[in-house]
């Protein structure tokens, strides 16, 4: 990525990493989780105990911040759960999760899964990089370049993570999805959580299956905003209209 892709505001909104500094502050969640650190800029931002999954850290900085605890599994995150219980190290379940990791949607379904039975029902679930600018930005292969004469970004790589938003929409729909602007790819906030749910764990096959072959140049980017109820972070710009937002 150039760092061209980390300042771009084609969204119109709020970056990123701002965005999440302030839902931290009003969430206040008391226990935080992410996947996939790399430098750790988004998990300098958690201001309680915290646990962050990466098979390669990159960190170099301060990522306590005011935490008490920040524990850190340098492993892919099927294998931490397949070991571990989150709530082992928090103390409790996960209030807050952002999920940044590996970007094909098999994998980000499977993350959405496993963090969701460790959430209550009002804790958030925050997805990275479900909001391409375009068809070509939203490609599964990085290596893809057969729509990259088309983009205004042509180096820029999202992966197809933004499928697992028709997954949700299509077998559980009593979840609430927003999707803010947030640029570069925006940011998802999935909450009214059911940690007992099995449907996704049960029909994630058949589900995998009914959107591999769908495209973002095939639904086309301003339907797909509609689809996922698309959201200006500007409409989140202080308290009371942020909580319109979560079931707090």
């Amino acid at each position: 990525m150039t760092d061209e892709f980390w300042t771009a505001s084609e969204h119109g909104g709020e970056e990123y990493f701002a965005f999440l500094a302030r839902l931290h502050k009003f969430l206040k969640p008391k226990t935080y989780m992410e996947i996939g650190t790399m430098g750790g800029h988004s998990l300098i931002l958690a201001k309680c105990p915290s646990l962050a999954i990466d098979p390669e850290f990159e960190i170099s900085t301060n990522i306590m911040e005011g935490k008490s605890t920040c524990f850190l599994a340098q492993m892919k995150s099927d294998r931490f759960f397949e070991s571990y219980d989150p709530t082992t190290f928090l103390g409790g379940a996960v209030d807050m999760a952002f999920l940044d990791g590996m970007h094909v949607y098999e994998y980000l379904l499977r993350d959405f899964i496993n963090t969701e039975k460790f959430c209550r029902k009002n804790s958030v679930i925050l997805m990275h990089d479900c909001l391409p600018t375009d068809a070509h930005v939203a490609r599964r292969q990085m290596s893809d370049q057969a729509l990259a004469s088309q983009s205004a970004h042509p180096r820029w790589w999202a992966g197809d993570v933004w499928k697992v938003l028709l997954i949700l929409r299509q077998a559980r729909p009593e979840l609430r999805i927003t999707a803010f602007d947030a640029p570069p790819t925006g940011v998802v906030a999935i909450t009214n959580l059911d940690p007992q749910s099995d449907t996704l764990s049960k029909h994630y096959l058949p589900l995998i299956d009914s959107v591999r072959n769908v495209t973002m140049k095939e639904i086309g980017e301003d339907k797909f905003r509609q689809m996922v109820n698309y959201i200006s972070t500007s409409r989140a710009a202080d308290a009371e209209t942020t909580a319109q937002f979560f079931w707090l």
